[in-house]
């Protein structure tokens, strides 16, 4: 196939030409992707699969192009070498842009994983021959995937359901009685938490005055970005909405935290059922809503936190034990 060997030929001298040392260009590549990443955070594309498939993707193809791949290299090395560009990228953007280690750990996985489609669903530079109808199929398909599932987000029509709803229930050995006094304790949130958990920041203080219908609690986040600067200051105001014997329904009618970039709590809805034994069946609701795409990336992901989250208020505060049993 001449016309194959022809393509690969430019697409060499493409790659053995330019900017040297290579340390310039990439610093040019980070430059380029810095812009391309302000202007997606910048835009109405922000939180949809556009931001996080597609500009991931392409920037994956810079790197391909632009990142020359030395000669005699197996392609298990040459991915290698692309993941570790790929990185580099996406950690020096990322400061550059002021992220957030939460953002960077959340984004990373489908980040490096659009950016690898670049090199792996391409033909193998070192070898002419292996530019075949296949490589040519499989170079042209996998673009207009990545596009397709690039859509997600953009329109109500291609947006999957964003509200979620999440239980946990558990039998508590606690009257209904000693959970409400559990609920109107001052909230210490010191018992060790999953490390999926552990990622979040917890609120560094929560104000709670009176466990009553119509009372309001604030919980005040500090979210330093980099572990110890680049601070992000935010509070969650959560109204007891509903205060039963048996029934406890609070509801988020302000949020500023950190979270709130992530996903939007509605609210949560405590319901208790007496066994005869003396201990209390109690079911721990959560509503919220995703505000991330893709949903079958970020969807999981939230819905882990959020049921995580449930199982440890329903074991730590609404479930403590009576300090004097």
């Amino acid at each position: 196939m001449i016309w194959g060997r022809k393509l690969n030929t430019k697409l060499q001298q493409l790659l053995t030409g330019g900017p040297k040392p290579i340390w310039i260009r990439y610093m040019l590549i980070l430059g380029v992707v810095t812009m391309i990443t302000r202007l997606g955070l910048d835009s109405r594309f922000a939180t949809t699969s556009f931001f996080y498939c597609l500009i991931p993707y392409l920037i994956g193809v810079i790197l391909y192009v632009f990142i020359p791949q030395p000669k005699g290299w197996s392609r298990t090395k040459r991915i290698g070498r692309h993941l570790l560009a790929t990185l580099i990228v996406m950690l020096a953007s990322s400061a550059i842009l002021f992220e957030g280690f939460i953002c960077v750990i959340m984004a990373a996985p489908i980040y490096i994983f659009f950016a690898l489609l670049a090199i792996l669903m391409t033909p193998h530079q070192a070898d002419p021959e292996r530019f075949k109808k296949s490589d040519v199929f499989r170079a042209s398909f996998v673009p207009l995937a990545v596009i397709i599932v690039s859509v997600e987000g953009l329109t109500d029509t291609t947006s999957f359901p964003r509200e979620e709803v999440i239980t946990r229930t558990q039998v508590l050995n606690l009257t209904p009685e000693q959970i409400h006094a559990n609920l109107a304790r001052p909230v210490h949130l010191d018992a060790k938490r999953s490390a999926f958990l552990s990622i979040f920041p917890l609120p560094e203080r929560i104000e709670a005055p009176k466990f009553e219908q119509g009372a309001t609690h604030t919980a005040y986040f500090t979210y330093r970005k980099w572990g110890f600067t680049n601070v992000h200051k935010g509070e969650t105001r959560i109204a007891m909405k509903t205060v039963k014997p048996l029934f406890v329904e609070t509801e988020v009618t302000k949020d500023t935290s950190y979270f709130s970039h992530y996903l939007q709590i509605h609210g949560t809805q405590i319901k208790m059922l007496p066994q005869t034994d003396g201990s209390t069946q109690v079911s721990l609701t959560i509503r919220y809503r995703r505000t991330l795409d893709p949903a079958w990336y970020f969807g999981p992901m939230q819905r882990r936190a959020i049921g995580e989250s449930a199982e440890y208020l329903l074991t730590h505060i609404i479930g403590k034990a009576p300090e004097n049993a």
